[in-house]
């Protein structure tokens, strides 16, 4: 036991010596750009990055420029290729091509182009083939080629030849240039001459590929193929007994450089190979393990420490300042990750396709490492593996197995198993959760000997704890929750409680039960619980349920042995860390890559100690070490820029700013431009200088003088304004990155012009205008005040007149309104006269009413007697009343009358209408007096339909419509 702590140790102190220089552990992410994404040439020769955190690679086709999120390319006046970048204190980039060399610098648009250095230098040394490296140290620049250094100082270039040609590449070490000679040695750069270092005539027969600085003052002489050398100016240079010297030489040096802590070397057959300063190898990458091609031509560190590699065919991204590497297929492991175990020096990995050991050894050469081996009969879906007294238990789609060895021995003959579990209320015993119910098993004689299945409960049991008082919680995720009560014998379970929605949970589904701090939380669709015995319900525990969003599904909880809780919820991962204070801390920030990417309702997360937790995804398992010297720091500031700016109408664009000043580099800001009404429509590119997470990066965006406020979070790089009106605007815009830390704010200020009619001269000349307007406006008034004065005279002569003539108007009111007097007399006689007409017409009616009712009763009567005489004088009587009658009747008299009163109506009526007949015309006078049809009736002899039928034809003859109303029509005649 003693010698497995010990080496357990051992193995946890190796992890601590390296993490203050490189990760071993896994492989680390790498990202991969391709010549579809860079558009140029497939090989690259140098890395340099400026002051604003943008990448420059020398590339066959020029120089590319990278933002993180936009390529462009820069080409050299000769079309060549670079095989040399350089970055000074200041931040220019110098560049190095064939038979040129010079520096980039921003055009008049903000776009970075070549400036040739070229015409400094003399006549007789301008025809040099490729310029190989560049090396800076305050204002001086050193342009190496094969025949000689070019140094560049206050607008002046001097030449220093070599010895012999061609040279090697030099190489700056301690503040000295170093020029290695071919079959010579070494030559120093010293007050403009090249010296000879004595003793370097060792390295005569060598290539060397780098010459690096060393502590002590020494340097590193690595060569192509003869391994390392340490130079030392007392003891001469002596080859170095590393072992990477074996692997050097096989595979061939191409260059290296200095990290920050140790070195990294780029080969040409086996890809990057990263040591400390032992000569240990730390890391080694090569197409086999995420690289695209493994011959490395450039190594630089960035300033977050990451490095990029200038290919043979690509460049690529290694996020070697990184806590977190991958173990997946490149590093021998296939499948999704379930689970994981460290016991002892071995450890263990589950995934879909099986269950993979290896052996973690002290100081593990990553040029021979252990490789991930398959546990023989683990083929297949591997859920859980745990250890229960010193027992490695495997839960496995194929049944439950036991660990022996390399082998799994199947512990009983059932399949599908989900985990073990030890009774803490029954020492001794091991339960298994089943795809049917559970498996009871026993420990004899150091065997795990299986005893029964149980009887009574046949659920699915892949989430399962036990409490104090040994009661089985089953956790299913369809259905809900399962309280289990075992009988003393554990022959069956002998009481089942079910609990879902009805029991305080906002859902059936998603119910997962845990061990915190020795209490069982149960987690829901929403929401952390805590079981009331009492009540026998589920409540809302608000010590950790207070610490997430209400409508967030905590998937995991699980607490590591320092008292963390890990935890997954919706898609985020995380820890909570508890203070001394007794406040709770969310972690999560630094695991925002990971977001979405645990395996659903698997979740696997595992702390082992501060430098080991592994966190399983769908591709394999994430190895994170806490204490890991993480440059890349949440709180680092890092920019967003704006990379371009186009201005124009519709789809016609044009480039007004390319985008090369840091956004708080007050030096740099470019002058405010104009544009053009007819440009008033404005698009903006942008990029925060970020490298990892890039396709998780948001952005704000902000127009002042035009928007009311920031923009939502949003993932696009551009951002376009269409028909803005004159003014000043500043287009501001800022980034959260994957840790949700925002960058600093990036500014573009402009202004649009207003259009001609709206422009300053528009406003002189509606001025001048105006003027013009009004003078001719007053000459006019003037003109028309003279007019007015002589019809003024004419209007005085002619009120006498308009007086005499408004006093004859008055008179012949006054004779008007003496006929409209008269006038109004006459109606009222002639209403009178109507009255009259139509009281005498109905007292005529009445009275022939009465005397045809005395000639009735007279001709009753003269039937009745019999006396001749009697009967001689009844008929003289009623031949009496038939002359009153006649007389009575008399219409001509009624009709001159008539026609008096109403202005010859009958005559009128007769002339317009000759069809209408004498019946007719008595009809029409009866209603111009507005007598009723009952009145009627009785006047004409008619019974009131036959008065209906009259007035029907009377309307037929006078062709009047069926709307209009014949007693209107005469009234109105």
């Amino acid at each position: 036991m003693r010698k497995h702590t010990l080496l357990l140790i051992l193995i946890l102190f190796s992890f601590l010596s390296v993490s203050t220089q490189v990760k071993g552990e896994g492989i680390p992410y790498i990202r991969n750009f391709t010549l579809k994404e860079y558009q140029a040439s497939p090989q690259n020769w140098a890395v340099v990055q400026d002051h604003r955190g943008l990448m420059y690679f020398g590339n066959n086709y020029g120089v590319l420029e990278f933002d993180g999120n936009h390529w462009r390319q820069i080409g050299m006046p000769n079309r060549s290729n670079v095989h040399a970048l350089a970055i000074s204190k200041a931040g220019r980039v110098y560049v190095g091509g064939q038979n040129d060399f010079g520096y980039l610098t921003p055009d008049a648009k903000g776009l970075m182009t070549f400036v040739s250095l070229k015409n400094l230098i003399e006549d007789k040394h301008r025809s040099f083939a490729d310029v190989w490296s560049i090396y800076t140290i305050d204002d001086n620049v050193y342009f190496c080629t094969v025949a000689g250094v070019y140094h560049y100082r206050n607008g002046k270039i001097n030449v220093y030849n070599a010895p012999v040609e061609p040279t090697g590449f030099p190489f700056l070490v301690h503040g000295k240039l170093l020029i290695p000679v071919p079959d010579k040695g070494i030559y120093e750069l010293k007050e403009n001459k090249l010296v000879f270092i004595p003793g370097s005539e060792k390295t005569a027969p060598y290539t060397i590929a780098s010459i690096l600085p060393y502590p002590g003052g020494k340097a590193l002489v690595i060569t192509e193929e003869n391994g390392i050398l340490i130079y030392d100016e007392y003891t001469g240079f002596q080859a170095s007994d590393w072992v990477i010297n074996d692997f050097l030489i096989r595979n061939k040096v191409n260059t290296a450089t200095v990290l920050s802590e140790g070195y990294a070397i780029g080969t040409t057959l086996n890809g990057l190979l990263i040591i400390d300063s032992e000569g240990n190898a730390r890391q080694h990458i090569n197409r086999e393990r995420g690289l695209q091609n493994s011959t490395v031509r450039s190594i630089y560190q960035d300033q977050k420490g990451n490095l990029w590699l200038a290919l043979n065919n690509g460049i690529d991204y290694v996020e070697s300042n990184s806590p977190f590497t991958l173990y997946d297929t490149r590093s021998g492991l296939p499948g999704t990750a379930y689970t994981s175990l460290l016991d002892k020096d071995l450890l263990y990995l589950g995934t879909s396709d099986g269950l993979f050991f290896k052996t973690l050894r002290d100081q593990e050469s990553p040029l021979n490492p252990m490789q991930l081996k398959r546990i023989e009969n683990t083929e297949g879906q591997v859920y859980k593996l745990q250890k229960i007294n010193d027992k490695l238990l495997l839960s496995h789609h194929n049944g439950p197995f036991e660990i022996v060895g390399n082998k799994a021995v199947k512990l009983s003959n059932h399949r599908g198993a989900w985990m073990f579990m030890q009774l803490k209320t029954h020492p001794g015993y091991v339960i298994c959760g089943t795809y049917h119910g559970l498996l009871l098993y026993k420990f004899e004689n150091g065997k795990l000997l299986f005893q029964r299945k149980l009887k009574g409960f046949d659920e699915s049991s892949r989430v399962m704890e036990e409490d104090a008082d040994g009661t089985i919680w089953v956790a299913h995720g369809y259905k809900g929750l399962y309280k289990l009560k075992l009988d003393e014998n554990l022959q069956q379970v002998e009481n089942v409680s079910f609990y879902n929605q009805k029991h305080g949970f906002p859902s059936d589904i998603n119910i997962n039960v845990f061990k915190i701090n020795g209490k069982l939380i149960f987690t829901g669709l929403r929401g952390i619980y805590s079981y009331n015995k009492s009540t026998d319900r589920f409540e809302l525990y608000p010590e950790l349920n207070n610490l997430f969003d209400s409508t967030t599904q905590v998937r995991k909880l699980y607490e590591d042995k320092e008292g963390n809780i890990w935890f997954s919820a919706g898609n985020e991962m995380g820890y909570i860390r508890k203070h001394s204070n007794g406040k709770n801390e969310i972690v999560k920030n630094v695991f925002n890559r990971l977001n979405g990417k645990l395996v659903g309702g698997f979740e696997h997360i595992a702390y082992y100690n501060n430098q080991n937790v592994l966190i399983g995804i769908d591709e394999g398992f994430v190895h994170y070490r806490p204490t890991f010297l993480h440059r890349n720091g949440l709180d680092e500031k890092f920019y967003t820029l704006i990379r371009k700016v186009e201005a124009g109408v519709q789809s016609t664009d044009s480039l007004i700013y390319g985008g090369t000043t840091l956004p708080d580099d007050a030096k740099s800001e470019a002058v405010e431009p104009a544009l053009a009404y007819t440009l008033n429509s404005v698009k903006f590119t942008f990029g925060a200088i970020v490298y990892d997470g890039t396709e998780n990066v948001q952005y704000q965006y902000y127009l002042d003088g035009f928007d009311q406020d920031w923009s939502p979070w949003v993932t696009t790089l551009q951002k376009e304004y269409t028909n803005l009106r004159e003014g000043t605007y500043t287009f501001k815009v800022r980034a959260k990155n994957i840790y949700n830390q925002e960058s600093v704010e990036a500014n573009y200020t402009f202004s649009v012009l207003p259009p001609w009619y709206r422009s300053w001269w528009a406003f002189v000349l509606y001025a001048l205008t105006g003027i013009v307007v009004l003078l001719l406006l007053r000459k006019v008034i003037q003109k028309h005040i003279r007019s007015t004065e002589a019809k003024l005279q004419q209007v005085q002569e002619k009120a006498l007149k308009l007086k005499e003539a408004q006093h004859m108007e008055e008179v012949l009111k006054a004779e008007k309104e003496i006929i409209r007097l008269n006038n109004e007399k006459l109606e009222r006689e002639l209403n009178h006269k109507t009255q009259e007409l139509t009281s005498s017409a109905l007292h005529v009616m009445q009275n022939m009413e009465a005397v045809y009712k005395v000639k009735g009763q007279l001709e009753q009567a003269m039937d009745k007697v019999a006396d001749k005489e009697t009967r001689q004088q009844l008929k003289r009587i009623l031949r009496s009343v038939d002359e009153e009658i006649k007389i009575e009747n008399n219409w001509e008299q009624f009709e001159f009358h008539f026609n008096q009163v109403h202005q010859d109506f009958l005559k009128r009526l007769s002339h317009d209408y000759p069809d209408l007949t004498h019946k007719d015309l008595k009809m029409c006078a009866y209603l111009r007096l507005n007598l009723s049809s009952k009145e009627i009736a009785s006047l004409l002899k008619l019974s009131l339909r036959g008065v209906e039928t009259s007035r029907y034809r009377i309307r037929k003859k006078m062709n009047l419509d069926q709307e209009a109303s014949l007693t209107e029509s005469i009234l109105r005649y």
